[in-house]
């Protein structure tokens, strides 16, 4: 389970693991703003699982380290949902690949915009071609994640519902 980390003024700044959340907590480093309903118990403790915590004193941090997604296949394939971007299968576990719109034998870059996730059924049809030639159809254009929303979900893979009114 992950917590979600304000900044003291409610910016956005990451995610940490449950225990790490309960310990800034605990010592007083961060206060609880949402709590998930799964329990914790210790000796001496009994608390909800922090879903959302918020930092007591205010960090400086640089944004564009926040918001960057690398290029990876998992991020590819969170971003295109799991989905075959030719024919719309779903496959979370296995079956899909990357496939590169215009072939890398072609030119094409390993990038945001030139992959997208395929099975591999759609992957042996368009072969060596671009989808023109092999006359598949993309169901979206494949583009770099942006806003905000978009960022997180690829990056963690789902927002949870304790987490959207602070992430909007």
């Amino acid at each position: 389970m992950r917590t979600l980390v304000l900044n003291s003024s409610y910016e956005f700044l990451g995610f940490m693991d449950y225990q790490s959340a309960i310990c800034a907590v605990y010592t007083g480093r961060a206060f609880v703003e949402e709590n998930y309903e799964q329990v914790v118990r210790s000796q001496f403790l009994t608390m909800n699982i922090p879903a959302v915590v918020r930092l007591r004193h205010y960090v400086r941090v640089a944004y564009d380290r926040v918001v960057y997604v690398s290029y990876t296949k998992s991020n590819v394939l969170r971003r295109d949902d799991f989905t075959c971007q030719y024919c719309g299968t779903k496959n979370p576990s296995k079956g899909l690949s990357l496939d590169h719109v215009v072939p890398e034998s072609r030119g094409g870059l390993s990038n945001w915009e030139n992959t997208v996730a395929a099975c591999h059924p759609c992957n042996n049809a368009k072969d060596n071609k671009t989808p023109e030639e092999a006359r598949l159809k993309l169901i979206r254009v494949p583009r770099r994640p942006h806003g905000f929303k978009e960022i997180i979900r690829v990056k963690i893979g789902e927002i949870h519902d304790l987490w959207r009114k602070y992430l909007e």
